[in-house]
Formats: C-alpha cells, structure tokens, sequence
C-alpha cells in the first residue's frame, strides 16, 4: 500500500520521522518509540489512511519575538527567543457528488512560525503563530 517505503524509512531511522494525525490544529504529534509502536499497531488496516509520516525537517533557528493578540485585543510582545519557520500552502479543492474535480488549485503560501523548542506547533493550539514574507 501507499507509504509502505516511507514506513520502512521511518523504522532505519525514527528521529528523523513524524507521525501527524490527518487533521487541522496541530498537536497530538506522534514521535520516536511512540511513532514505531503506533506504526505496528496500524500495519495492514485502514486506519492508517488517517496518519500522515511525514519526515521531519530541521530548520535553523532564528531569534526572533511574537507579537500575540489576546481576546480582549490587548497585544503582547514577547522576549526574543529562538524560533523555526515553515511554509506551507493553502489549497483549493472541490469535487461533485461523483468524484468530478471541479477545482484543484493552490491558494497562495502560508507561512507559521513557533517557538524552536517546541514539536508541536499549532496556531489554532495557541503554540504558533501566523507570520509574513519578507522578499529582499
């Protein structure tokens, strides 16, 4: 099946791997022995469609500070702390009843960015936040 190589990648050599849960939000990341035990127990079954293994990247770190609005709008600005940065894209796709494609696009980038130390890295979990591009 689909992800069997990446599997066996993920067995050579777990520090280098992530299993992610196949929802938005972050967290709930799974890691090293606790990642190849959920591997073994989703060998062979559906389920498994709902894990993305994903190998994990080690960007540098960057000192760089938050700027966190809270709900009742007030802004803080935190200490300089070492951060990393990832950028993905928002994607567009849309499908009839019968599986048509009618859109299958990329929106534009998307671009988070977290504490260094932390594995995790949601903004809706509170841990990251939206950032912006910067082209010199």
């Amino acid at each position: 099946p689909q992800g069997d190589e990446a599997v066996q990648l993920a067995f050579a050599d777990p520090t280098g791997w992530v299993l992610k849960p196949s929802r938005e939000g972050g967290g709930n990341n799974i890691w090293e022995g606790e990642m190849l035990k959920k591997l073994r127990e989703l060998e062979g079954k559906k389920e498994r469609e709902a894990y993305l293994l994903m190998q994990w990247l080690k960007p540098p770190h960057v000192p760089n500070r938050f700027i966190k609005n809270h709900p009742n709008g007030a802004a803080e600005i935190t200490d300089i702390v070492d951060t990393t940065t990832e950028l993905g894209l928002c994607c567009v796709y849309v499908a009839d009843s019968r599986g048509q494609v009618i859109r299958n696009t990329v929106a534009g980038p998307l671009l988070r960015t977290k504490p260094a130390e932390c594995n995790e890295g949601g903004v809706a979990i509170g841990i990251g936040v939206m950032d912006s591009i910067v082209f010199e």
